[in-house]
């Protein structure tokens, strides 16, 4: 897949809208732009909603977004975030397309299209030191001399800001981030999570058990470190295979993703896709939604899907004294952060809450870890 079929599955994921721009320029820069035919475009915000701008002196171009070119055989979202890390020194959460954009450069009577993705995303960390003819500002004004169409970007970058409803779980993210290299979590991933991988295997064949048909279209919600997202895109070979999750640091550890899986970055309360998939997959996650929001998760998802696949463990302290056992290695030693348990006649009350004429199953799966309950909701 190239990077300009995946720009295409963005524009139909999230109906994204297509800017044009059309300049006339050097010869020796449109030779440049022949080489260079994709690139990115990020509007950074704060927490206060203010979002970031940089201004080069050097170049006279006026105040600009981070951005730039995709290199050859890179996804767009190793892109994004190798350019912020390099042009700002933040880390991201909640990267969100908000349009492609489309420049036209011309020279005499050649021409060259260079394509891209503008996108917003939420900074984390500080801002890098800058040569004095650099100046940086996070604002919420838009400048007078802006380069590009980044006037247009940032303006669509302002209302979807708007729009958003709740805060990234920051806490949780930076345990993940902080944990994903420990020695802890190595020893982790290669000795215990094994010991594990019977319960693993169990939850997936029953995933795989309840999926209707053939679907075209896949989201895992919250694929975290876990290779179902590539086990689904080789059974079912979709159109379009989504695998997301609240980290990007986990994302990464995920082994032998096959190029036509498209890994995305938001909050499950918050997800912006414009399509209706025909699976959603939505794993091990429930416990850390807090209690008044889980509702709303399931809502959301099931708005976004025919066929909902929801897997969760029962409330540890409602079982054997091994899943207590596994619950508090997974707390006190890899830090995680989910403590929203529900026990199953909870969980069967959530359901009820949500239904609106949609086909309900539910069941259970004991595993060495512990209980699991699972729901398949379905149009």
């Amino acid at each position: 897949m190239t990077t300009g079929d995946v720009i295409d599955i963005h524009k139909k994921l999230y109906n994204l809208p297509e800017l044009e721009y059309e300049e006339q320029v050097p010869d020796g820069l449109l030779r440049l732009y022949q080489k260079k035919h994709y690139f990115v475009v990020i509007s950074i915000y704060n927490l206060k909603h203010q979002h970031l701008l940089i201004r080069d002196f050097n170049k006279g171009i006026g105040w600009e977004l981070p951005g730039g070119n995709i290199h050859k055989e890179e996804s767009i979202e190793t892109a994004v975030n190798r350019i912020l890390l390099d042009e700002t020194g933040f880390e991201i959460d909640e990267l969100t397309p908000i349009a492609v954009v489309k420049n036209i450069f011309k020279y005499e009577d050649r021409q060259v299209i260079h394509r891209g993705i503008a996108f917003i995303a939420l900074s984390r960390g500080k801002i890098k030191t800058y040569s004095k003819n650099i100046q940086t500002c996070f604002t919420t004004q838009i400048p007078e001399k802006i380069a590009y169409q980044n006037d247009v970007i940032l303006k669509l970058a302002k209302k979807y800001v708007e729009t958003i409803k709740y805060i990234p779980p920051i806490k949780e993210i930076e345990s993940i981030k902080n944990k994903s290299f420990s020695f802890l979590y190595i020893l982790h991933k290669y000795f215990i999570k094994h010991i594990g991988n019977f319960s693993s295997k169990k939850i997936r064949n029953k995933i795989f058990d309840l999926i209707d048909g053939k679907p075209k279209t896949i989201l895992d919600a919250s694929c975290g470190d876990c290779s179902l997202i590539n086990e689904l895109y080789n059974k079912y070979k979709p159109e379009i295979c989504i695998g997301n999750d609240i980290s990007w640091k986990t994302i990464t550890l995920i082994k032998n993703n096959p190029a036509k899986i498209i890994f995305t970055n938001h909050n499950v309360l918050d997800m912006p896709y414009q399509i209706k998939f025909d699976l959603i997959i939505f794993k091990n996650t429930l416990h850390h939604i807090e209690k008044k929001h889980q509702k709303d998760v399931l809502d959301n998802l099931k708005k976004l899907t025919k066929q909902l696949i929801v897997v969760d463990i029962d409330d540890p302290q409602n079982s054997s004294l091994l899943s207590k056992m596994w619950n508090n290695y997974y707390v006190y030693l890899l830090d995680d952060q989910g403590e929203n348990f529900l026990k199953l006649a909870e969980f069967k009350r959530l359901l009820k809450s949500i239904n609106e004429n949609r086909k309900i199953t539910t069941g259970g799966i004991n595993t060495i870890k512990g209980n699991y309950f699972y729901a398949d909701i379905k149009d």
